[in-house]
C-alpha cells in the first residue's frame, strides 16, 4: 500500500519510496532497543504470557492486529504498526487510519524513536480528536457498584470508570460519561449466562455512555448501592486512556465469568495511563471486583457513597412514624387519593415528606415493572402536584454510609485451620475458600445478608480411629433479603457440593440442596429467617443411588458487636420416596473478628441421621489473605 502514496506533513510531500529508509531505521531503532520486549508494548497489546511462557493477546478482533501473526509475535505486530503508521489509507473496519485508530501506540513509539526526527508525517485525525474533545475529563473515578444476588454476572459487584469533563459542576455528576466493559449478551436466564460465562460462550467489549444511564441501571433497578472513588491521574495519563479507549473501540474480547470479566478488563485498560499498574499472576485465576479495586490504590481520595433508591425508602421509611408510613404506602399504591383527608389533616412539612416518599416507592414499583407507566404517570403527577402545594421540602436525612467502604471490608480469599470434635472423636482440618464471603464473616465492607463461596474444599483426619474426612462446595451462595411495609423480596439459597458420606462405607456424595425462603427483621439487630428446604444426594451406597429430602430451615443472624457475629440454624429433612434417610440439625455459629484478616470462629450443634445423634463441635482460626 505505500507505492506511490505521498504523505502529507506541515505543507510538505514524502512519497512513499522516500519514506522506506525512515521506516527501515525505525524499526532497526526499534530492534536495537528490544521495545517489542517492553512491558509497556505489551499491555498496549494486551498480551500475555501462557504457561509454556509464549504470549497472546486476549484481544479477538483480527482488525486490532497489523501483522497476519500479531496475535502472538510482538516484534512482528511492532514492524507492522511501523509500517502502517507510513499508510494514509483508511483501515477497515474503522476506517481511519492506523495513525488515527492506535493513537496510544504512535504516542509511546514516537517517545521512543522520535518520529519527528525521522520525518514520519503526522496525519490528521479529526473523528479521533473531536470524540476526545467532547468528553475532555479533567479528573476520573473508578465506580463500584454493589453485588447484585440476582444475576449471575454482578453477584461480586461490578467496576467501571465516571469521565467528569467540562459538563460536570459540583452536584452535578451525573452528567459525566462512563467507561464500562461488559458481555454482549441479551441473555436473561441466569443459569445459561452462568454457563456460558463460566466457558468463554460470549464476547465483550468496551462502551462509553452517559453515567447517568449506569446509576439508573445500578441504583435504581437493581437496588445497587455505588461507591466512587477518585483515580489519581495526571492530564497526560488521562489523555493516555483516552487514546487506548479510542484503540479499543469495538474491539472483542473473549469474556469469562472469573478472570477476563469487567474487573480485569478495566484494569488492563487503566495499565494504559499507569503503567506502575503491575499484578502479575494474581488474576490468572480468579478476578474479583474489589480485588481489583484494591490494586488500583493508592487512590486520591475519600470514597463517595450513592446509595440506591431502595436505601433511601428504607433511609426515608425510619424517618416517618408508623401511620404516615402506612399513608404514604397507601397513596403508592393507589388506594388513597392525594387529597386524601388524612393527608389533609398534616402539617405541610409532613405532608411534603409523605407524599415525597409516596412518590419515591411509586417510581421505584414502576422501574420493578409492577406498574406500567400509563397507571404510574397520572399518580406521580397528581403526588409531585400536592407535595410542591405544601411549600415546603422533604428535607429526609440522607442514609448514612456504611461504617468500611468496599476496599476496607476483609480479603476475599481465605484459609482457615481447625479442630473437630465429634462424640468425643477429634480431627484436624484445613480449609481454603478462593472466594469470598459467608454470613459469619465479618460483613462491614460487604452486602448484609448475602453468602457466595466458590469453591471450598475442606481436607482433614480424624486421630482415632484414623481415617480421611474431606468436602468441597463447588458453589454455595444465600441470600437473606429482610421484607418490609416497603420491600417483599424472597430470600434464596443453592449449593452445589461434595462429601465423604456419614452412612455406609463413607463414600463420596454429590449433593445439591437449596430453596426459597422468607426473611424479616434488621440487620442493625436479628434477622430471623426460614426456608423450604430441599436435599438431593447422590451416592452409590443408597438403594437407588439417590435420595431426596425435603422440610424446613430456620435461622437467626445477629451481631451483637461490631465484629462479633452469631448464626443459628435448625432443620428437619425427612426423606420424600427411595430410601429412608431422614436428617436435620441444629447448629450455633459465631465468628469474632481479631482483626481486618484474622479471625475466630466457633461452631457448635448436634445433627441426626435415621435417629442416630451426633454431637459435633469446630474451633478454627480463619486467615483472609
Amino acid at each position: 500500500m505505500l507505492g506511490a502514496a505521498l504523505f502529507l506533513c506541515g505543507g510538505s510531500a514524502i512519497a512513499a519510496a522516500d519514506a522506506a529508509p525512515a521506516l527501515q531505521q525505525l524499526q532497526q531503532q526499534a530492534r536495537q532497543q528490544r521495545l517489542a520486549e517492553q512491558p509497556y508494548w505489551h499491555t498496549l497489546l494486551h498480551y500475555e504470557q501462557g504457561l509454556t511462557g509464549a504470549v497472546s493477546s486476549t484481544v479477538d478482533s483480527d482488525w486490532f492486529f497489523l501483522a497476519p501473526q500479531g496475535h502472538e509475535d510482538p516484534a512482528a505486530e511492532l514492524d507492522a504498526t511501523l509500517a502502517a503508521f507510513f499508510d494514509p489509507q483508511p483501515r477497515e473496519p474503522r476506517r481511519e487510519p492506523a495513525q488515527c485508530i492506535f493513537g496510544a501506540r504512535y504516542a509511546w513509539l514516537s517517545q521512543q524513536l522520535d518520529f519527528e526526527a525521522a520525518q514520519l508525517p503526522q496525519l490528521d485525525c479529526a473523528e479521533r480528536d473531536e470524540w476526545m474533545g467532547a468528553l475532555a475529563p479533567d479528573r476520573v473515578w473508578v465506580v463500584f457498584p454493589s453485588a447484585y444476588m440476582n444475576s449471575p454476572s454482578s453477584m461480586f459487584g461490578h467496576t467501571l470508570l465516571r469521565l467528569d469533563g467540562r459538563e460536570v459542576r459540583d452536584g452535578t455528576p451525573l452528567l459525566a460519561y462512563a467507561v464500562n466493559f461488559a458481555a454482549n449478551t441479551t441473555e436473561t436466564n441466569g443459569l445459561v449466562f452462568a454457563v456460558r460465562g463460566l466457558t468463554g460462550g460470549y464476547y465483550g467489549q468496551f462502551s462509553v455512555l452517559p453515567y447517568y444511564e449506569k446509576v439508573k441501571e445500578y441504583a435504581r433497578l437493581e437496588s445497587r448501592d455505588l461507591w466512587e472513588y477518585p483515580l489519581d491521574l495526571t492530564p497526560g495519563q488521562i489523555r493516555l486512556l483516552l487514546l487506548h479507549l479510542w484503540e479499543l473501540r469495538g474491539a472483542e474480547f473473549t469474556y469469562y465469568f472469573f478472570t477476563k470479566n469487567c474487573s480485569y478488563q478495566l484494569l488492563t485498560l487503566l495499565q494504559a495511563a499507569r503503567p506502575d499498574l503491575q499484578w502479575g499472576d494474581q488474576y490468572r485465576w480468579r478476578a474479583i471486583p474489589i480485588d481489583t479495586l484494591r490494586s488500583i490504590a493508592p487512590l486520591s481520595g475519600d470514597a463517595q457513597y450513592r446509595p440506591a433508591l431502595a436505601t433511601q425508602l428504607v433511609a426515608q421509611a425510619r424517618q416517618l412514624g408508623s401511620d404516615e408510613l402506612d399513608l404514604a404506602l397507601d397513596l403508592a399504591r393507589g388506594e388513597r387519593a392525594a387529597n386524601d383527608p388524612l393527608l389533609l389533616e398534616l402539617d405541610a412539612q409532613a405532608r411534603a415528606r409523605v407524599l415525597s416518599l409516596a412518590n419515591d416507592a411509586l417510581y421505584f414499583r414502576f422501574l420493578s415493572g409492577a406498574l406500567s407507566r400509563d397507571e404510574s404517570m397520572p399518580r406521580s403527577r397528581a403526588l409531585l402536584g400536592a407535595r410542591a402545594a405544601t411549600g415546603e421540602r422533604s428535607d429526609f436525612d440522607a442514609p448514612p454510609q456504611p461504617a468500611l467502604s468496599p476496599v476496607e471490608g476483609h480479603a476475599t480469599r481465605r484459609f482457615a485451620f481447625e479442630t473437630h470434635v465429634e462424640d468425643g472423636d477429634a480431627s484436624m482440618m484445613v480449609r481454603l475458600r478462593p472466594a469470598y464471603h459467608d454470613l459469619l464473616d465479618d460483613p462491614r465492607g460487604y452486602t448484609d445478608g448475602q453468602q457466595i463461596n466458590f469453591l471450598d474444599l475442606a481436607v482433614g483426619a480424624d486421630l482415632d480411629p484414623a481415617r480421611w474426612r474431606w468436602s468441597t462446595s463447588l458453589i454455595d451462595i444465600v441470600s437473606v433479603a429482610p421484607r418490609s411495609e416497603l420491600f417483599r423480596p424472597i430470600s434464596w439459597r443453592v449449593r452445589l457440593a461434595g462429601e465423604r458420606a456419614d452412612y455406609g462405607r463413607g463414600l463420596g456424595s454429590g449433593i445439591l440442596e437449596g430453596g426459597p425462603g422468607l426473611a424479616y427483621g434488621d440487620f442493625g439487630g436479628i434477622v430471623g429467617y426460614g426456608f423450604l428446604f430441599a436435599r438431593f444426594e447422590a451416592n452409590k451406597d443408597l438403594d437407588r443411588g439417590q435420595s431426596l429430602g425435603v422440610g424446613p430451615m430456620l435461622g437467626l443472624l445477629a451481631r451483637p458487636l461490631d465484629g462479633w457475629q452469631l448464626q443459628f440454624e435448625a432443620a428437619t429433612l425427612p426423606t420424600v420416596g427411595g430410601q429412608t434417610l431422614d436428617r436435620g440439625w441444629v447448629r450455633l455459629g459465631q465468628q469474632w473478628q481479631l482483626s481486618r484478616n484474622l479471625a475466630l470462629r466457633l461452631e457448635l450443634g448436634t445433627r441426626w441421621l435415621d435417629g442416630e445423634r451426633s454431637e459435633e463441635g469446630a474451633l478454627g482460626l480463619q486467615i483472609y489473605y
